[in-house]
């Protein structure tokens, strides 16, 4: 199959970037896959299983950069005129209100669909081999977000480590802090984040918005990390009893908190490998691609996909 994909960004990301990881993962699995896989992106890109064409900017008629030979076209918005040929469009954010989705659109995880007036989604998947799997956990707690984005809820994070007097190390941003058993890293590479995550006793996730999926709740739980988060969003769809703790109240993250060490770090590593890896996704994807490029829907494929 030859696939093109339009992602007006740089990628690799090397630092913040969780979409764009997903594209990445996406595209090199289909190249592993014997896949003709095209790619129109920003200038810096560089992705060697990839046939890259770059570009300054975003642009608006992406078509002209299409090849004769492409039998699907992937792309990562809502683009203003349906593509020319066969295509599927994956929505990884929230829709502002009332906005429109063309027929062939998937979201990330049952919840995001839902609350998009679809049924057809695929959850993010990420490649295991990136991470680093440890059942022996340091003595401290994790948040990992996007500091400045305040529906990330750091000042949560922070309100419980205050009160419980745990070690918090807090990654995404730079904030000061007088606290000793609080420590800001800033934004982390893929190497101090895949440290950082399989080192820690819990990730503390308390998201307080309709969170599309979460990618860095699966992220800790193939490091063998449980997460703590809220019942926002995907979030029940990811974060079942077994591999953490959904929590609606302060007082149930502080219940949390304190039997973080009940979970079995297996256990967390096996959700992901069952329902969240880049090999499942990416055949969830191909099996979409066929079923358009078969019917021109995505109409009798099922709710997954």
């Amino acid at each position: 199959m030859n696939i093109f994909h339009y992602c007006p960004k740089v990628l690799p990301v090397k630092k913040y970037g969780g979409t764009q990881r997903i594209v990445v993962n996406l595209m090199k699995e289909q190249a592993n896959r014997g896949h003709k896989v095209y790619l129109l992106s920003l200038a810096g890109t560089h992705l060697p299983s990839v046939n890259v064409t770059t570009i300054k900017k975003p642009i608006r008629n992406f078509e002209d950069y299409i090849p004769d030979n492409i039998d699907i076209v992937q792309l990562y918005g809502t683009p203003q005129e349906t593509p020319p040929k066969p295509y599927l469009v994956t929505i990884g954010g929230n829709g502002k209100p009332g906005e429109k989705f063309l027929p062939n659109t998937v979201f990330v995880s049952r919840n995001h669909a839902i609350r998009h007036g679809s049924r057809h989604y695929i959850y993010n998947g990420i490649k295991l081999e990136y991470f680093m799997y440890n059942e022996k956990k340091e003595n401290y707690f994790l948040f990992l977000s996007k500091v400045s984005w305040k529906v990330k809820n750091v000042d949560f994070a922070i309100r419980l480590a205050k009160m419980m007097g745990f070690k918090l190390i807090v990654a995404g941003g730079w904030r000061f802090s007088f606290r000793r058993n609080i420590k800001f890293v800033g934004e982390v590479d893929d190497k101090e984040k895949a440290e950082l995550l399989a080192g820690a006793k819990a990730l503390i996730f308390p998201t307080n918005w309709e969170e599309p999926f979460g990618l860095v709740t699966i992220e800790a739980l193939a490091s063998g990390t449980p997460v703590i988060t809220t019942n926002m969003g995907a979030m029940p769809e990811v974060v079942t009893p077994d591999v953490g703790f959904r929590c609606n109240t302060f007082e149930e993250f502080q219940e949390a908190i304190n039997r973080a060490d009940e979970i079995s770090p297996r256990k967390c590593r096996e959700r992901v490998e069952e329902n969240f890896t880049a090999e499942i996704m990416t055949g969830k994807y191909i099996n979409a691609y066929e079923k358009i490029i078969q019917t021109g829907s995505l109409e009798g494929l099922g709710e997954e996909n």
